[in-house]
């Protein structure tokens, strides 16, 4: 017991110490009072996914300072940048590199004077679910031609990411021989094997290669592929996680790693309408639309196995809390970590007039909270339960939409469709179906906003 506590004692005091020494500055604070600190407290980093990923790089008025994790996690990870300061002096902390698997924000006294010592900075890090959706740029008129879209998510944060593996924009693939190993660095496997899989290091799924021929049935349970088994057609959900709906030309995957066919590919979903002979498909030849197509008819039907579990398919009802803040309602989505703001009352709007209500929303801080955003195709496809119909959303959510009728219709998404940028994303929410509106058109808005940035979750209703 005395050795374990001895154990535990000497971690704190590792995290006690500063975690990395230089930013010098001149000494301030005549009279020979010491200079000012600047220290705070670092939430929920997580332990590394592989050799130097757990880690997370901060800057202090543009000087690097490193922030990893050791082989366990504590709550939370005291920081101390090492001075000396200077009383008076500006100071500015961002997040110049973040861990793989996850996204981090200065949440808390992430600027100003330093007067006195600052003891409060606060850090959060929380582990990204969802793919982003590949509307982004790499110049900044890139940017801002694609915007909203394109200023949030893993794709904006493209630069500053650690990553497993590679991929485009947000993307975070590794491929993985049939053998299970890793595909090396001159693009080999060990003899007798191939490159067959693709595993996806955001979502935690992997993925056959290549699409197969679809007859009705998936591979038998023990048919074992890149060590894994119990390959299986994928959710809607799933299929669109790896939509890259960025590119200018078909298939709209990334390319480096999937060898798919310009083609809709099947999911393990039927369309929940009048008609039994129909299955959800998304379409790789069309930027990713979602929607019904026929299993009787003459043409060629594929599919791309996936195997595992993730957070991106229909939580149980107990994930979602709500709550009433005057003229809305919010929602808590504790499985992808979203929270969702839903006005009680909103007219239909164009999708110009959706993208610039999002200040006027803001401004009265709903929630209290004041980051609420439009959320992209990738976000709002997270409402869609496809169980359902009329509407196609979780029991949960329903009672958070106001007045009959109205969850069995078009919501606007923050993304814009490259092939036509009159037109934007949308999901009509009678059955799930993602496709393209002109801008001028109607449709009714709701807010987005991540939910880790709220220390305080909101209890269930």
């Amino acid at each position: 017991m005395k050795t374990m506590q001895r154990s535990q004692a000497f971690r704190r005091a590792i995290w006690a110490v500063p975690l990395l020494a230089g930013l010098l500055a001149s000494c301030g604070g005549g009279g020979g009072a010491p200079p000012p600190t600047l220290s705070g407290e670092v939430h929920g980093l997580a332990p590394a996914l592989a050799p130097n990923t757990g880690v997370l790089v901060l800057s202090v008025n543009g000087t690097r300072q490193t922030v990893s994790t050791p082989g366990y996690v504590p709550a939370v990870l005291p920081i101390t940048f090492a001075g000396p300061f200077s009383v008076g002096q500006t100071y500015s902390v961002a997040v110049q590199t973040h861990p793989a698997g996850q996204i981090c924000a200065v949440t808390q006294a992430g600027s100003g004077l330093l007067n006195a010592s600052v003891s409060n900075l606060r850090v959060e890090c929380h582990t990204t679910r969802l793919n982003d959706t590949g509307i982004a740029g790499t110049t900044p008129a890139e940017v801002s031609a694609r915007a909203p879209d394109s200023q949030s998510g893993r794709d904006a944060e493209q630069t500053r990411l650690t990553k497993v593996g590679t991929g485009a924009f947000g993307f975070d693939f590794s491929k993985i021989c049939s053998s299970g190993d890793l595909v090396d660095a001159a693009g080999g496997c060990p003899s007798g094997a191939t490159w067959d899989c693709v595993r996806d290091n955001v979502t935690g799924l992997m993925w056959r290669r290549a699409d197969q021929a679809y007859a009705g049935s998936t591979p038998a349970a023990t048919e074992r592929v890149c060590e894994r088994v119990n390959w299986r057609a994928p959710t809607v959900h799933e299929l669109l996680s790896i939509v890259h709906a960025g590119r200018a030309a078909a298939p709209y995957i990334d390319t480096d790693f999937f060898d798919v066919a310009s083609a809709r590919l099947y999911s393990e979903e039927m369309y929940r309408d009048a008609s039994a002979n129909e299955r959800w498909t998304v379409d790789f030849s069309n930027a990713g639309i979602a929607g019904k197509y026929s299993i009787g008819g003459v043409e060629q039907r594929r599919a791309l196995w996936v195997a595992g579990t993730s957070a991106l398919d229909d939580p149980d009802s107990a994930a979602y809390g709500r709550q009433d803040v005057g003229t809305s309602y919010t929602l808590i989505d504790t499985r992808r970590e979203l929270m969702w703001l839903v006005p009680k009352v909103v007219a239909p709007a164009d999708w110009t007039a959706a993208v610039d209500s999002v200040a006027s929303v803001n401004a009265t801080a709903p929630g209290s909270f004041s980051d609420w955003r439009l959320p992209n195709r990738s976000e709002l496809d997270t409402l869609v339960n496809r169980a359902y119909a009329n509407p196609a959303m979780d029991p949960a959510v329903q009672p958070a939409i106001p007045g009959p009728g109205l969850a069995s219709v078009v919501y606007w998404s923050s993304s814009i469709f490259i092939g036509d940028t009159a037109r934007s994303w949308v999901i009509d929410f009678t059955y799930g179906d993602v496709s393209t509106m002109l801008k001028s058109s109607q449709a009714r808005l709701i807010y987005v906003r991540n939910r880790v940035f709220n220390p305080t979750p909101l209890p269930p209703t």
